[in-house]
């Protein structure tokens, strides 16, 4: 019975050891077992408590579970648990940082404004060019500041948006999204900022919204604004850019009907300084309302802009610029490649400029463009033009997107033979303005605002508005009979 009692008192002993180690070990677990962990070190950890957030993009994801000092008391240590689903969002080259109240001056302005009313917290951003995650129980060391731009929620770029490069001297104290502004709108917003590789200057990206990319020319000025006092005290002063005060911003001007749209990647150099540019007054025209289309746009029937330029060599005078602007047939060949019908008056020099004794011209620099109603700009090159003068020619399209879409071969009409309802002609150019049919038959379009426009009769697509050659005013109907068979699309 002794010797029973003995080993009941000695199961009894180790079964509450083991419960007080278990629960030792329960308690130094705190809750956080199977949880992802992370050992940050901050010079400073900023009035940071424990039980304070870890934030991803502004969702919390953690936790701080325990503060310390190291042991030779240089740095903090900052024990963080993350949830299991955020581990994936933790990689090496991740950075993390304290996020309080910071004055960045009158060029940039506060941040972590949210932490005025609420404990700091812990915020991390991983850059998309990261290395490889980071197994749990990681160190880290942390970053005294927030990363350029980490404070800044972009907008995604979205398709037609004119994504391009503007170069600058210096950056004078542009962030990541910094505004961008014609005429005092907004257009668009700065998304990265760069060194060039061989430190002689600064590359900004810049996204211009759809809306606003026909702003932006190969003419347009870019600086960067900052307030600046002209003017002198008898005359007056003028204080230029005031909008700046508070924050610089990228600014660009475009003269009406100067230079053609850009497409995305396009480059640009800042001026040094504000160019002296002088507003006009609000055009006369602009005061009469612009009457809407006489028809909406033709299901199936894509239709896109043209622009084309050029320089005119000249032996005996200065070489002359040439620009033309048209529109222009979205189709797919037979084999499959995205082209542009449209007429040779609209994209080739040789057709319609003629020197001063009324020969051909040498032309030079050729560059086309198409824009696409999406918004998009694309480089083209004239892959075909028709013989024996007539006004139609066939533009291929460099790097296409892969969903671009063109014209419903159900709505071509290649045939020479007139179809049903083509007392309804009409024609129609890429901003959907419709040629109404008395004018058309009357061969009294405006070609230089209806050059290349579809001619539709009934539902089809039957030909092209051009002229009877280079140098004819008179319109004409050039039909899509005259495109060669292995140009067409498929059925």
């Amino acid at each position: 019975m002794t010797r029973l009692r003995y080993l009941v008192g000695l199961a009894t002993l180790v079964g509450a050891a083991l419960a007080g180690w278990w629960l030792i070990d329960l308690l130094r677990a705190d809750g956080h077992e199977g949880l992802y962990t992370l050992r940050l070190e901050f010079r400073d950890v900023r009035g940071l408590r424990a039980g304070a957030d870890v934030k991803h993009r502004g969702v919390p994801v953690g936790s701080v579970r325990r503060i310390e000092l190291r042991e030779d008391g240089e740095r903090a240590v900052v024990d963080a648990v993350l949830e299991p689903a955020a581990a994936r969002l933790v990689r090496y080259g991740s950075k993390f940082w304290i996020v309080t109240p910071r004055f960045l001056g009158l060029a940039q302005g506060a941040t972590g404004l949210d932490t005025l009313i609420r404990d700091a917290y812990v915020s991390f951003l991983t850059p998309p060019d990261a290395g490889p995650d980071l197994p749990s129980g990681s160190q880290v060391i942390g970053t005294e500041r927030p990363p350029p731009g980490a404070d800044v929620s972009l907008a995604p770029i979205e398709r037609g948006d004119l994504v391009m490069t503007l170069l600058v001297p210096e950056n004078h104290d542009l962030v990541p999204g910094s505004r961008v502004m014609f005429r005092g709108i907004e257009t668009g917003e700065l998304r990265d900022v760069r060194l060039a590789d061989d430190g002689s200057h600064v590359q900004l990206e810049l996204r211009i919204r759809r809306a606003y990319r026909h702003t932006v020319t190969d003419r347009s000025m870019f600086w960067v604004a900052r307030p600046r006092l002209s003017g002198a005290l008898l005359t007056g002063l003028a204080l230029q850019d005031a909008a700046a005060l508070l924050s610089p911003f990228i600014a660009y001007h475009t003269e009406p009907g100067a230079g053609v749209p850009v497409p995305d990647g396009h480059r640009v150099a800042a001026q040094p300084e504000r160019p002296d540019i002088r507003m006009n007054a609000v055009p006369a025209t602009a005061l009469v309302p612009t009457p809407p289309a006489t028809r909406p746009p033709e299901d199936g029937i894509r239709v896109v802009r043209v622009f084309y330029q050029a320089v005119e060599r000249d032996f005996w005078s200065p070489d002359d610029e040439v620009a033309r602007e048209g529109s222009g047939l979205l189709l797919e060949d037979s084999d499959g490649r995205s082209v542009v019908l449209t007429t040779r008056s609209t994209c080739d020099g040789t057709f319609f400029v003629r020197d001063a004794f009324g020969a051909r011209p040498d032309i030079e620099r050729e560059s086309v463009r198409v824009a696409l109603p999406e918004g998009q700009v694309l480089q083209a090159t004239r892959a075909w033009t028709a013989p024996d003068g007539v006004d139609l020619a066939v533009l291929v399209l460099q790097d296409p997107p892969p969903s671009l879409a063109g014209t419903d071969p159900a709505r071509l009409h290649f045939g020479a033979e007139a179809i049903e309802g083509e007392s309804s002609v009409r024609a129609v150019d890429a901003q959907a303005q419709a040629l109404p049919p008395a004018a058309l038959a009357a061969a009294s379009a405006d070609l230089d605002a209806y050059r290349g426009a579809c001619v539709v009769a009934g539902d089809r697509v039957v030909g092209l508005l051009g002229q009877p050659s280079g140098t004819g005013r008179e319109a004409v109907v050039v039909p899509l009979s005259r495109v060669p068979e292995a140009l067409r699309p498929k059925r």
